[in-house]
């Protein structure tokens, strides 16, 4: 069975609807679709719940006139009346909804986490039933299927975490049945239910993390993410305009991608696949015929396979007195982070023990708040607590190559060569990234110095043309799509 998802951009009208319709008939059945709302509705959604919250009557109304626009669009271009007609029946009814939720927002005169929830989960909704329809259009059979009924969450709104068990039987229970009839079937991205039911979000990155988790749930072959860009790239074509898809990487090394800046995928979306050790093919719409990069358990060669970056952090550093307070000390620390909702990039120990490296993302406040409210809970230990802004993260990711002492000095070499001071620096992940600090002005120069050393100076990795079988080859072959 394949789970392909397709993002914002490949639903943003009825052409691009048409299209991913059109690839996805292309794939072998079973096949069960995941998508994304239509590129810009989401934010539409929020505005008009904002709006509804602040009294603004009027220009809630002028965000769900565009939502209506937005839909309309894509119910024109279907061929069929019946569709046409079924499909606009639908959508009315969860426009209808949307509404009456706006209302309740209105008169409660606050917009909470649980109503945004609801509110943002029409977009996902509305478009399942449209590419459904699309499907049927072009005689392919096809069903809807709201996440909400299936995806098992827990109730912590905006950002749900998974209930496997729960989503596992209710997946196997409620979609299988459509599969095994020979349906496609079409499901709500990024959403799920609380065990009281309510609609809750999966977060940053929750479509594709729903591909991967019902994925999961229906033991998939593959799961393909169709998106706007044609695979892994080696680094953000903003900052390197050579930037060259990568055909192959690991588990290990699409999570560190995606943990230090890369934005084809979130960090969560590849751990439902690695439980079930399940390929991830990250593929675009606009280039369909492009083999895209397959994401597998095990890396393909041993080089720096991409050069990344994570701007707008905080370097945090924290000298104690005496070797056996560090643990206290460190305790405290994470603590204080928790507490303030800070996201730690990478944290070091250096190694006299008796100094900890944090880099951080911004917090309210700054290093001036930051720097106080650690040195409130580290005052036992005497400690002394530096604080540095305006720090940006570079990361060189690839299996093996990472903990090669030439490549770590070359990637030093290279930096001091462009005059760009480092840091700090770090290994990850059993030396499947290695990491600098560097200040965030430098950092444009950094990534075009790093990827012209270890990227462009390096072979790239062979790419199979073997012909694509189930399971046991499907990693090889590029995908066909007509």
């Amino acid at each position: 069975m394949i789970v392909l998802k397709f993002g914002g951009t490949s639903v943003a009208n009825a052409e691009r609807v048409r299209e991913s319709a059109r690839i996805a008939v292309m794939q072998a059945a079973p096949r069960l679709i995941v998508v994304s709302a239509a590129s810009g509705v989401t934010n539409l959604l929020l505005d008009a719940a904002r709006a509804a919250a602040a009294g603004s009557s009027r220009s809630s109304g002028r965000a769900v006139a565009t939502i209506h626009e937005i839909h309309g669009e894509v119910i024109d271009g279907l061929s069929s009346d019946q569709e046409r007609y079924g499909a606009r029946v639908t959508i009315d009814q969860l426009h209808a909804q949307l509404d009456e939720t706006l209302a309740e927002i209105v008169q409660a005169g606050e917009l909470d986490s649980r109503q945004s929830d609801r509110i943002v989960s029409f977009g996902e909704k509305s478009m399942s039933v449209l590419m459904a329809a699309t499907l049927r259009d072009r005689g392919t059979p096809a069903d809807h299927v709201f996440a909400d009924t299936v995806v098992g969450t827990d109730d912590r709104y905006g950002g749900a975490r998974l209930d496997r068990a729960r989503t596992r039987a209710n997946a196997q229970a409620i979609i299988r049945p459509l599969l095994d009839r020979g349906r496609t079937v079409v499901v709500t991205g990024f959403i799920g239910h609380a065990p009281d039911g309510s609609t809750t979000t999966l977060g940053r990155g929750g479509s594709d993390y729903s591909a991967t988790i019902l994925g999961a749930a229906l033991d998939a072959d593959e799961v393909q993410i169709w998106t706007d860009v044609p695979g892994v790239l080696s680094a953000d074509p903003r900052q390197v305009a050579h930037a060259r898809v990568v055909p192959q990487i690991s588990y290990d090394e699409a999570q560190e991608l995606a943990h230090f800046g890369a934005k084809v995928l979130h960090p969560r979306t590849i751990r439902p696949a690695v439980a079930r050790n399940i390929p991830v093919r990250i593929l675009s719409t606009y280039e369909a015929d492009k083999p895209g990069t397959v994401v597998t358990r095990e890396p393909l060669g041993d080089g720096i396979k991409a050069v990344t970056a994570l701007k707008g952090l905080l370097l945090l550093t924290i000298d104690v007195q005496e070797m056996e307070d560090l643990a206290g000390a460190a305790a405290g620390v994470f603590t204080t982070l928790h507490t303030d909702g800070a996201e730690v990039a990478f944290a070091a120990q250096a190694s006299s023990r008796r100094r900890m490296t944090y880099l951080v993302d911004q917090v309210t406040g700054g290093c001036e708040r930051l720097r106080t409210r650690i040195q409130a809970v580290v005052e036992e230990f005497e400690a002394e607590v530096n604080c540095t802004e305006d720090v940006a993260l570079v990361a060189a990711v690839g299996a093996g190559a990472a903990g090669q002492p030439a490549t770590i000095g070359k990637m030093l070499g290279t930096l001091e060569r462009e005059g760009i001071p480092v840091l700090a620096l770090s290994q990850q992940d059993a030396n499947v990234a290695l990491v600098a600090a560097v200040p965030e002005a430098s950092v444009q120069a950094a990534v075009l110095a790093l990827h012209r050393e270890l990227v462009e100076a390096t072979t790239p990795a062979p790419v199979s043309t073997q012909r694509r079988r189930r399971r046991g080859s499907l990693l090889d072959e590029p995908i066909r799509v007509g």
